[in-house]
């Protein structure tokens, strides 16, 4: 009987390895490759039509969240100021409140006028600023891309030039996952 037994057994560890290496493989499922489908889905802003997005960083500063800015019904903001407001940073409201913060370098209320957004055929959106962009994060360089890109011609996302005070950055496109 002792033989029995452990015939049995060995079936029963037989057969339980079998059907864990079937489970490891996949059950015949191929791996693929990385397919592309093009830009992010768009999202719907509250506050209508007229209402610009700021991009700034999430409080674990691990992403960017957009934030909804609208100065009334009537009203859409240009890009500069939507880009000196963004380089200010979220100082009041709901965006401060849940603890948004910028990634971009703190600006002196002097120099915040020395930000500006060009838009030109040859060139594109080109968004400059008063400090050296060439170390920006990836996060910080994304606020500005996605901030100004989105703003800079109404239902478009814009490939967007970063100019610093030390050099200018390529045109990138808006990836608020990096």
């Amino acid at each position: 009987m002792t033989g029995r037994k452990t015939r049995a057994r060995a079936a029963a560890a037989t057969a339980a390895l079998a059907g864990c290496a079937l489970l490891l493989a996949g059950c015949g499922i191929k791996r693929t490759g990385v397919i592309e489908s093009g830009h992010a889905a768009t999202v719907k802003v509250p506050g209508g039509k007229n209402t610009s997005v700021l991009y700034f960083v999430s409080k674990e500063g691990d992403r960017l969240v957009p934030v909804p800015f609208s100065i009334g019904t009537e009203y859409t903001l240009a890009p500069t100021p939507l880009a000196r407001l963004l380089l200010l940073g979220p100082t009041t409201g709901p965006a401060s409140a849940a603890g948004l913060t910028t990634a971009l370098p703190r600006v002196p209320d002097g120099q915040v006028d020395a930000v500006t957004v060009m838009k030109s055929p040859e060139k594109g959106v080109t968004v400059s600023v008063p400090f050296a962009v060439a170390g920006l994060s990836d996060l910080a360089r994304n606020q500005l891309l996605c901030t100004v890109g989105i703003a800079a011609v109404p239902d478009t996302r814009s490939r967007v030039s970063i100019k610093g005070t030390d050099t200018v950055l390529p045109a990138a496109d808006c990836n608020p996952r990096r």
